[in-house]
């Protein structure tokens, strides 16, 4: 059996020399790299069992570096690693999945050497002159309440901030706290994996919980000024339960009901109007905001969503992402506003991608705008750092 062998292309060295240390540590014969030609031209000579790369560089297509794999028929085993928080990652996952290659995982940084160890050694142990059909990185991501469960016990669990931004200042408003599915060896695993089967199972007030207290903790320890966004499931808004779960936390963590803003989509408030109104006024009798996520989505007629009391408003990225290129989406995302300014409500765009869209917001009136633009989700440590950096221009 021949020498595992790992080869590295990260343009971070210190990232890379981590990765290096804890291969070589593990028996690997490491290279590194941080050039996409000299990095094809070491794969081709050298056919290593296990490869690393970082796939968001500056100056490097991570996804296209993939591609030109799996034209080569690569067998290599690998690890997709970048920047915390950054959603390019299952999609490359994805993107490699389907092109055949090997993906052994994701690994995000800052690194937690466990996982970066399960990912090398899970290989070790297997015949290195041949792909296995069992491999763990090509089997489905099957969910079920056990796995779920687990998750739960085992902490994998954890939440993504994404920062909101008063589009006429540029001064941040808040965080909208996403929840993610950090799984050891198959990566972080976005909402739509996990949370119809947790809807099913009865689960999904756990996970509720979970967003609740990672993200009051979170809102706590910074400007009292500042809100915290989370979403809530259909299945959540017929359990009276909820109302009680939140007041409780507001009371315990000490976090101001006005700092908290609960997101629920148009179909998830349409399913039982009466029931939602009951339970919604509620929420906001305690003093939790309300926002109709995804608005422009949905079935919900004018009549019932003015029943109900929300005091926001997010427009759908769908429509934000194309009013630069298309004259419908732009005026529905005008006329929206207009609704919105009609009901009282707040308004927040989701997709805010580019400066051109930044602007375009501002200019038809939108108050708030969230987006790549400003900041891809980020982990706690990584929030609070960049909520320091952010200079208020854009």
């Amino acid at each position: 059996m021949r020498t595992n062998t790992l080869l590295i292309l990260d343009d971070d060295s210190h990232d890379a020399s981590l990765i290096a240390h804890e291969a070589q540590h593990l028996g690997f014969e490491v290279r590194v790299l941080d050039d996409a030609k000299l990095f094809m031209d070491a794969f081709l000579a050298w056919k290593p069992t296990h490869l690393a790369i970082d796939i968001v560089m500056p100056s490097i297509n991570g996804i296209e570096i993939l591609k030109t794999l799996a034209q080569l028929d690569c067998q290599s085993s690998i690890i997709l690693s970048s920047g915390i928080g950054s959603d390019l990652l299952p999609a490359a996952q994805l993107v490699a999945i389907e092109h055949n290659l090997n993906i052994r995982g994701i690994l995000y940084q800052p690194f937690h050497q466990h996982i970066l160890k399960n990912l090398l050694t899970d290989q070790v142990s297997v015949d290195l002159h041949a792909r296995s059909a069992s491999d763990a990185s090509m089997q489905p991501f099957t969910v079920d309440a056990q796995s779920i469960d687990d998750a739960i016990r085992n902490q994998q669990f954890s939440l993504f901030y994404q920062p909101q931004i008063e589009l006429h200042s540029g001064r941040v408003i808040g965080f909208e706290g996403l929840l993610r599915w950090q799984h050891p060896t198959l990566g972080i695993k976005l909402p739509e994996a996990f949370i119809p089967v947790a809807e099913k199972t009865g689960q999904i007030d756990q996970l509720t919980q979970i967003v609740i207290e990672h993200g009051f903790n979170f809102i706590r320890s910074l400007s009292n000024t500042l809100t915290f966004s989370l979403n809530i499931s259909a299945k959540s808004i017929k359990n009276h339960l909820l109302t009680d779960a939140l007041v409780e936390a507001s009371q315990s963590l000490e976090v101001a009901p006005e700092r908290v803003i609960l997101e629920l989509t148009e179909t998830a408030t349409m399913q039982d109007p009466d029931e939602a109104q009951h339970i919604l006024s509620q929420l906001r009798a305690e003093g939790f905001k309300l926002s109709i996520d995804d608005f422009g989505t949905g079935y919900s007629s004018m009549a019932q969503l003015a029943k109900l009391p929300f005091t926001e408003l997010k427009i759908d990225k769908s429509f934000v992402t194309t009013m630069e290129t298309s004259s419908k989406s732009r005026k529905v995302v005008a006329s929206t506003l207009k609704l919105a300014e009609s009901l009282g409500l707040e308004t927040i765009a989701e997709g805010v991608e580019n400066t051109l869209a930044a602007i375009g917001l501002r200019e038809l009136g939108c108050r708030y705008g969230q987006g790549y633009y400003f900041a891809r989700p980020m982990d706690q440590a990584t929030a609070t750092t960049w909520l320091g950096q952010w200079n208020h221009q854009f």
